[in-house]
């Protein structure tokens, strides 16, 4: 089950520069499904992994659209909350040569995703599940955030494998609206904490290195991996062993989604009974294969995966 955000995204590619008396030609924008929530749901849907998809859009086109694009992908839609009082978001994702992206959010808040209510969380769906992943865009604003603790709690207490990707963005909002006190909330609640090395482990822990943030957060009781870009993933385990993962060499188009891939191809690996380093060989591969590609939505089948990791 994934609990999070959904909305559009609406790409444009950049040229590497703008000089000269003559507009350089700029691509067509393109639409396309997005939120760090909904792709990770999409990329477990295309690793063969079911998902239950937990979230709230607006009943607007946007919002229709992201129901239709995540039934197709065969996710379960019935704790998707439809509500005419609220709007959609739109995050403008301007992707420069290099793959490398500036993103843009709108509006910057009161969007459908932060209108999901703890009485909207299905208890038993979650109970019941074979593992709960949440993202820290659903921790900074009420009432979601509410309602991701709640339903953080609830799977804790039943024993169901809890993960949370940091999201911290912190270029975008800091650490406004008490992010670090809800962190400390969250933080008891997570077996698996995911997060970029440099941008999102390192401030959290507020230590140097990212091996000594990722062992400072698994602090003996939960996983910590940190995302590394081409170095691949480091995981620290709970025994305080930290080792670092190889990525994948590849021809970079576009990093949007690149963590949520990650973390779809590290759960998938999770959920089949696979151990936490091999479980980042298929988080690197996943992300590998998905920035080869356009949009944040272009994430690999599994047999694409196995293929890259050379099983059969």
């Amino acid at each position: 089950m994934v609990l999070g955000d959904a909305n559009v995204d609406l790409l444009i590619d950049t040229p590497a520069e703008i000089s000269g008396p003559v507009k350089p030609r700029i691509a067509p924008p393109q639409l396309h499904g997005g939120g760090t929530g909904a792709n990770t749901a999409v990329g477990l849907a295309r690793l063969e992994v079911p998902v239950t998809f937990v979230g709230v859009v607006g009943d607007d086109g946007y919002g229709r659209m992201i129901c239709a694009d995540l039934a197709q992908d065969g996710i379960d839609t019935s704790a998707l909350v439809v509500r005419p009082d609220v709007f959609t978001p739109m995050v403008l994702a301007l992707v420069y040569p290099n793959g490398e992206r500036l993103l843009a959010i709108w509006p910057p808040d009161g969007g459908a995703p932060t209108h999901l209510r703890p009485e909207d969380i299905p208890v038993d769906v979650i109970r019941n599940a074979g593992w709960l992943h949440t993202t820290g865009i659903s921790l900074r604003w009420r009432p979601v955030r509410e309602a991701a603790l709640y339903a953080m709690q609830i799977a804790h207490e039943a024993g169901v494998p809890v993960s949370l990707d940091l999201n911290l963005r912190l270029e975008l909002w800091g650490w406004e609206n008490d992010m670090r006190i809800t962190l400390d909330r969250a933080l008891p609640l997570t077996d698996i904490l995911f997060g970029s090395g440099p941008e999102e482990i390192v401030p959290l822990a507020d230590v140097d290195s990212v091996p000594e943030a990722a062992q400072h957060l698994a602090g003996g009781k939960r996983t910590v991996v940190a995302r590394m870009g081409p170095q691949g993933a480091l995981v620290a385990l709970p025994d305080g062993v930290a080792q670092q993962v190889s990525g994948f060499a590849v021809d970079v188009v576009d990093t949007l989604g690149a963590g949520d891939a990650f973390d779809s191809g590290f759960i998938a690996a999770r959920v089949a009974g696979y151990d936490a380093l091999e479980a980042a060989r298929w988080g690197n591969a996943t992300a590998a294969l998905k920035i080869t590609r356009q949009g944040a939505r272009a994430v690999p089948s599994r047999a694409e995966v196995m293929q890259l990791l050379g099983r059969p």
